[in-house]
């Protein structure tokens, strides 16, 4: 009888379980840039499968691409809470899925971001430590290496003000470097090469080592790249105004 019991439950949660051709119809969603069919595809099946990693951080991720789509703050406290809220839970159930790490640290670098410069730099330290996670459980990701890309972008970039803040939350600041950030970005490129986020960023962290020419060159590159969406263009305008200056 307990051997039946125990059989009958295996059964059970098999059939419980998400099905591949769901996960495969919420990724093809978000391959073809479908963001709000991927939302409400995931906001229906976590209902059902409220603890399914799979689901959790996919639904992280949908949420900051949504968010991606525009600069309108508004838009991305509506979408960056409740996907910080999902990669939270999935790295609970999972803290060994490389892409519950990306999530969660992609998502509290950017509720940092939006709350303020104490609460950046008090974020910071998780973004570098499920960042480097994330990289360290799937190293050929460029999503967790454009991620650290920023990580060192952001952070050497603060202002003196901001260093001022940093110094007195922590001791000990955290340490960055635009060359550091420099080197996270071409491994991004090597990763995805017809990512337009990586080549914009590398452009970005160039200038700020005065390598004006290199930065040319990428910054040509990420505009000569075809848009996925909006996010795309949006970053692909701010790569023509970059090269304006230079």
């Amino acid at each position: 009888m307990k051997n039946l019991i125990i059989a009958m439950l295996a059964v059970s949660t098999v059939l419980m379980a998400v099905s591949p051709a769901d996960i495969a119809k919420i990724d093809a969603y978000n391959d073809n840039h479908d963001y709000e069919l991927e939302l409400a595809k995931l906001d229906s099946m976590l209902v059902e499968f409220p603890e399914d990693v799979a689901l959790l951080w996919r639904y992280a991720r949908v949420n900051f691409d949504i968010a991606d789509q525009t600069d309108d703050e508004e838009v991305h406290k509506a979408h960056f809470y409740p996907g910080f809220e999902a990669a939270e839970n999935a790295l609970k159930l999972d803290p060994e899925s490389a892409k519950a790490n990306h999530w969660y640290a992609t998502l509290i670098g950017k509720i940092g971001m939006l709350e303020g410069t104490k609460q950046k730099i008090i974020n910071s330290y998780d973004v570098e430590k499920y960042g480097m996670k994330a990289i360290e459980l799937d190293p050929a990701y460029d999503g967790s290496l454009h991620l650290m890309g920023r990580w060192h972008y952001e952070l050497a970039n603060l202002s003196w003000l901001e260093r001022t803040v940093a110094k007195i939350v922590y001791e000990t600041p955290p340490t960055a470097s635009f060359e550091e950030s420099v080197d996270f970005f071409n491994r991004a490129i090597q990763a995805k090469p017809d990512e337009v986020r990586h080549y914009l960023w590398l452009g970005k962290a160039l200038i700020k080592l005065k390598k004006n020419d290199e930065a040319k060159k990428v910054l040509m590159d990420s505009i000569e790249l075809t848009p996925a969406d909006a996010g795309d263009r949006l970053m692909q305008k701010e790569a023509k105004e970059l090269l304006k200056k230079l």
